[in-house]
């Protein structure tokens, strides 16, 4: 995902919602922000360090609660800092994520600026991983996580299959929590947010784990 489509669609979700918050600002809740993501194990074993985007749109129920749906893409770059088995594959990885997440927050902290606030969810988590197309498995290579977490899988004997894979995605529930602080922009609903969240989603043989730190905007 390219950094002129990160930029340009978090530009065109703050002006569409900007009018909207305008009409409704204490029931619509909105949130887009950048990031860095740090993969904890074991996708720290596979992964490094990366970019994430979130956006989100919900309802704040009152001053405190708030239900909000959200998108997030997080990079899941090769490690190149772990030793991997000799001619293991080479590519990327991204994670995307649909989730649906409870907000608890406390807007003004003895009446300042500052604020802050829990969130949790869960929903849906789709790793894509694309190898180079030139790459096959040498024959009677021993199974090691290393291959499930790319895509491949493992013949009865313990052996990688001998074949060229392109690419490959695979779909997981997963949950969610963390924990943020925000600063209040003048006297309006817009805030400035940073956020730390844990991800964990359950796919088969290398679950994804991930810790994305966010700044962004949000009411």
């Amino acid at each position: 995902m390219s950094k002129t489509f990160l930029i340009s669609t978090a530009l065109l979700i703050a002006a569409l919602a900007r009018p909207i918050a305008a009409q409704d600002a204490p029931k619509l809740a909105f949130n887009a922000g950048l990031g860095v993501t740090t993969p904890l194990n074991p996708t720290a074993q596979y992964a490094g360090l990366s970019g994430n985007f979130v956006t989100g749109v919900g309802y704040n129920i009152n001053n405190k609660n708030s239900i909000i749906g959200e998108f997030m893409w997080a990079g899941l770059p090769p490690n190149r800092f772990v030793v991997h088995p000799i001619d293991a594959p080479f590519g990327s990885i991204n994670l995307y994520s649909l989730t649906a997440n409870y907000r608890f927050q406390l807007d003004r902290l003895n009446r300042s600026r500052f604020g802050v606030y829990t969130i949790a969810g869960g929903g849906w988590y789709y790793r894509y991983s694309k190898i180079d197309k030139n790459y096959v498995v040498p024959p009677t290579t021993v199974c090691a996580p290393v291959y499930s977490y790319w895509g491949y899988a493992c013949d009865t004997n313990d052996y990688v299959y001998s074949q060229t894979v392109a690419f490959k995605g695979r779909s997981a529930g997963g949950i969610n929590a963390g924990l943020g602080f925000t600063i209040r922009i003048s006297d309006s609903d817009w805030k400035i947010y940073f956020e730390s969240r844990y991800h964990y989603a359950f796919h088969d043989n290398v679950p994804t784990t991930l810790l994305p730190v966010t700044f962004g905007i949000r009411f």
